[in-house]
């Protein structure tokens, strides 16, 4: 009896193992530390879900230093690169095929940086298979299979539109803000390509090809987006630029040496304000998200949605918010970021009302 037991125990334990168990499959990828996980692919979308540390997870594809995921609920989000441990068969098998040609003859390294030992020598001309990125530095598989790190600055990746319009015409520096009192954060040689984003003062806010954002002189950069030059409206005049308003006049009016302009009345009247900048994340007065293009106003002077003209950037804005410290002939524009701001600085200058 007991012999026959043990061989029913054998039979059912067999047949358990070959027809298997509802466990656990390992996907290839853990979470290192409780993590975010998001809409996108950035810090600026919506958390969607917390990865618990140890979680196992499944990379679906991958894009700038960024993974997406499903997670062990098979909810589907972003989360940095740097939070997850995945093996290299797994980087291997995401739906992201990223594949790269190395620029110049490159240094294959065990680890994301100068300081790692070096396995090979990439050639000039060679494909390589981009499995992640860590700040600059591309994890790579050569081909030969092996896989190991090269500086991102040497690899031209293929699922990249070329979305470069401006070339270095010299050797020249790249700074944090559109001023020589600006620390240089990199160097760039000439036919360098690169994006230019924006200008200011006669500077090119540019996208290097390692990724970092920054300033360069627009002297130095062949560009078909415009670059816009400060020209100081303090020329000499026979009477004073400062801007006084009536307090007698019933109509609200903002006078200077040579024109008069009355607000509600017709369009194309000039003015000259004292300008400042802001940015950051917030909600206008009027419950807009605000953008280049919008500027706070005092809106007894400039009602809200008068569209204004200002030619130092040759475009037109909206007067959409406020501040408490906007009253009278002064006016705030939204910039994209704090450096732009700080060179910017306080400026007088000209402004035209369009309606």
């Amino acid at each position: 009896m007991f012999k026959k037991s043990l061989q029913l125990t054998a039979f059912v334990s067999t047949v358990i193992m070959s027809v298997g168990v509802a466990a656990p499959i390992s996907q290839g990828a853990t979470v290192k530390h409780n993590a975010n996980m998001r809409k996108g692919a950035s810090t600026k979308y919506k958390v969607t879900g917390l990865l618990q540390k140890g979680e196992e997870v499944k990379i679906l594809s991958q894009s700038n230093g960024w993974y997406k995921i499903q997670d062990s609920d098979n909810e589907k989000g972003w989360t940095y690169s740097t939070h997850i441990n995945a093996s290299d068969k797994e980087l291997q098998n995401t739906t992201d095929k990223n594949s790269g040609v190395v620029r110049f003859n490159l240094n294959f390294r065990k680890g994301p940086s100068t300081d790692e030992k070096i396995i090979s020598v990439l050639q000039t001309g060679e494909k390589v298979k981009i499995l992640s990125q860590s700040n600059n530095w591309y994890k790579i598989q050569n081909t030969s299979g092996k896989v190991g790190w090269a500086y991102g600055k040497y690899i031209k990746t293929s699922d990249k539109k070329d979305d470069t319009n401006g070339t270095f015409k010299d050797t020249a520096n790249v700074r944090k803000g559109a001023s020589t009192k600006y620390s240089v954060i990199e160097t760039l040689k000439k036919g360098q390509k690169v994006k230019v984003i924006s200008s200011l003062d006669g500077w090119y806010k540019i996208k290097c090809p390692d990724g970092q954002v920054g300033w360069t002189h627009g002297s130095h950069i062949d560009s078909s987006v415009p670059l816009y030059k400060y020209k100081s409206e303090n020329k000499s005049k026979k009477s004073s630029d400062s801007s006084t308003t009536s307090s007698k006049s019933s109509s609200k009016k903002i006078s200077n040496s040579k024109n008069s302009v009355t607000y509600g009345s017709k369009s194309g009247n000039k003015m000259v304000v004292s300008a400042t900048a802001y940015s950051g994340d917030s909600i206008t007065s009027t419950g807009t998200t605000p953008k280049f293009g919008t500027i706070a106003v005092d809106p007894s002077v400039i009602p809200y949605g008068t569209k204004v003209y200002i030619p130092r950037f040759g475009q037109t804005f909206i007067a959409e918010d406020c501040g408490g410290g906007i009253k009278g002939n002064r006016i705030d524009i939204f910039m994209n970021s704090e450096s732009e701001c700080n060179s910017w600085g306080v400026r007088s200058i000209t402004i035209e009302i369009l309606d």
